[in-house]
């Protein structure tokens, strides 16, 4: 949670009579995401990731002028459900000297007045008056912190799942070579380097106990955070700038293994993208309802195809069976693969 942050928003909320309010922060020159929210409805939207083009902060990252959105149900970038419940929406501009690197958004309901010119200057003078810079800063910090635990993680889990069963497969198969060759000199060479091989094993598993985890253990970040972290330690790869959705309360309801399960499947979708899809665009969506989980990747790559690495696929497939539930592929209506893992929520 960023304290400072929220107490600015609350203050903001308070200043321009607001229902909601939300921190929007400048990922590159061409996305931004929900950094923090407070109230019904935005909270569930911290993690969105987002076109600068599509988002009605556009405007306000693009001049620096604070603006005031009317009709938000018809310009606003929000999952239709979302957007429909949104009447209106005052933003400030957050600056970082001369640039421009963020807006403080404050929204009202469809059943409230809608905001007028008082309204949006009042929010104007209190993000003047605050201390608003520095919490943006604090809240780059932590994006950035996010981003060395996911890379943490990501070695973390290829040392487990990849290098050591790499090691393993190759040591059984030694073995099975010097146990054909009974006691000659040949097997007992073998026999020797597959002693090595299973010390390097043992090193490997201390390495992987070893990493760091204290304050910043990915566990305590929020979940949108730490799935939008993967996919922006996988961006570089895909050669494209993913967007990222979420309908629901996501960091909620969706807790523990599931979670974590939640997080591998997403890092192994996106890193099958980059392998294989050559793509241009890649969504995400993470969808959390009362009954059930639903992860969707999709790109407008050259689909599926026969991918090389079965075994990523097979194992997002057993993290949904697991969890009762399914891995799905689709072709979108304009090509590309749909990858979709519906699990149902305890």
């Amino acid at each position: 949670m960023d304290g400072g942050l929220h107490l600015i928003m609350r203050s903001a909320m308070g200043a321009a009579g607001g229902d909601f309010a939300m921190v929007a922060l400048r990922v590159d020159d061409k996305r931004l995401v929900i950094q923090d929210a407070v109230g019904p409805l935005a909270e569930d939207m911290v993690g969105n990731l987002m076109l600068i083009e599509q988002s009605v902060a556009e405007p306000v990252l693009r001049t620096g002028e604070p603006r005031l959105v009317t009709d938000y149900p018809v310009r606003g970038a929000a999952a239709p459900p979302v957007r429909r419940q949104i009447g209106c929406v005052i933003m400030a501009p957050l600056t970082d000297g001369a640039r421009v690197t963020g807006a403080l958004a404050v929204g009202r309901l469809v059943d409230r007045p809608i905001f007028d010119e008082d309204d949006l200057a009042a929010l104007v003078r209190l993000v003047e008056a605050s201390a608003a810079a520095r919490e943006v800063e604090v809240a780059h910090d932590e994006r950035r912190l996010a981003q060395l635990v996911e890379e943490r993680a990501r070695i973390r889990d290829d040392l487990h799942d990849n290098v050591i069963q790499e090691i393993f497969a190759a040591t059984m198969a030694l073995q099975a070579i010097a146990d054909r060759l009974g006691g000659s000199e040949v097997a007992q060479q073998i026999g020797r380097q597959v002693s090595a091989l299973d010390a390097t094993t043992e090193r490997i598993r201390g390495l992987i106990s070893d990493l760091p985890t204290g304050p910043e253990n990915p566990e305590s970040m929020p979940l949108p955070k730490r799935l939008v972290a993967i996919v922006d330690s996988v961006t570089a790869a895909l050669r494209c700038l993913p967007t990222v959705q979420f309908v629901g309360p996501v960091d909620a309801a969706v807790t523990g293994e599931l979670a974590l399960d939640l997080e591998a499947v997403l890092r192994e979708a996106l890193s099958n993208v980059a392998r294989h899809a050559a793509a241009g665009a890649v969504q995400v969506q993470v969808v959390a309802s009362d009954e059930r989980l639903v992860l969707e990747v999709v790109d407008d790559g050259r689909g599926l195809g026969e991918p090389t690495r079965r075994s990523g696929l097979d194992t997002i497939a057993r993290r949904a069976q697991r969890h009762g539930g399914t891995l799905r592929f689709s072709t979108p209506e304009s090509g590309g693969t749909r990858l979709t893992w519906d699990v149902p929520l305890a």
